[in-house]
């Protein structure tokens, strides 16, 4: 089954790699890179949903990374809420 963002009951986010725009730390030398897998986040450590700098879906992380996607934000609000709700949830492409 494809999807572009799943939820477990678990509270993990699972988002399509080809989805993914961008892991960075602001003000950061480095930034971090997604290999082809899925990347997997603890909705627990979400600090809050909105868009970054060039108007992109972002998860902005208690540890200082954004995660921008080439996803809808309602879908990535809903999965943030399913997954802090502990419920499974999977948004198909």
């Amino acid at each position: 089954m494809s999807y572009t963002i799943k939820t477990t009951k678990e509270g993990l986010i699972y988002i399509k790699a080809s989805s993914i725009i961008g892991v960075s730390r602001p003000n950061s030398i480095d930034g971090a890179k997604v290999s082809g897998g899925p990347l997997i986040i603890n909705a627990d450590h979400v600090t809050f949903l909105s868009f970054d700098t060039e108007s992109k879906v972002t998860y902005f992380m208690m540890n200082g990374f954004q995660i921008s996607m080439k996803i809808l934000f309602q879908d990535a609000e809903e999965a943030l809420q399913y997954a802090k709700s502990h419920v499974d949830k999977i948004i198909k492409e």
